[in-house]
């Protein structure tokens, strides 16, 4: 956000004990009309809040558009031929098939997961999720 906690929550940069010992400019910068500045920092402080949460949400809206650029969603219809991932492969080499079926899809259950049937018309007990599918094509 460009912001540190600390200014997040007193509107001012924190000093480190380092600097306490040392003349830098900040210490320097330190005078008795410092109670006037830090009322009128107090003052503002929320619409520094405010600038940081505007801030915070375009970065999150950048962060989301980046992200759903690259997603694609498996979407498929009742009636279509998927194969599903296999759950337990067991004792099988790199080289063998990692996904079995074909399966029907006979319904959705949620915004990407699928009920199932095989050929024989077997209906599976649970949904399955869209990234444990894949189309098949005969």
């Amino acid at each position: 956000m460009g912001e540190t906690t600390f200014s997040m929550v007193y509107d001012t940069e924190a000093v480190l004990p380092a600097e306490i010992g040392k003349e830098s400019a900040r210490i320097m910068a330190y005078g008795d009309n410092n109670q006037e500045l830090r009322a009128m920092n107090l003052d503002l402080l929320e619409e520094h809040r405010t600038r940081a949460a505007i801030r915070l949400a375009a970065y999150r809206k950048r962060m989301t558009q980046a992200y759903n650029k690259r997603v694609y969603p498996k979407v498929f219809r009742e009636g279509d031929l998927v194969m599903r991932k296999m759950q337990h492969p067991g004792e099988r080499g790199k080289l063998d098939d990692k996904y079995e079926g074909p399966f029907k899809v006979i319904g959705k259950a949620g915004v990407a997961t699928y009920y199932l049937e095989d050929n024989q018309g077997k209906k599976g007990k649970r949904p399955w999720n869209a990234q444990h599918l894949k189309r098949y094509y005969p």
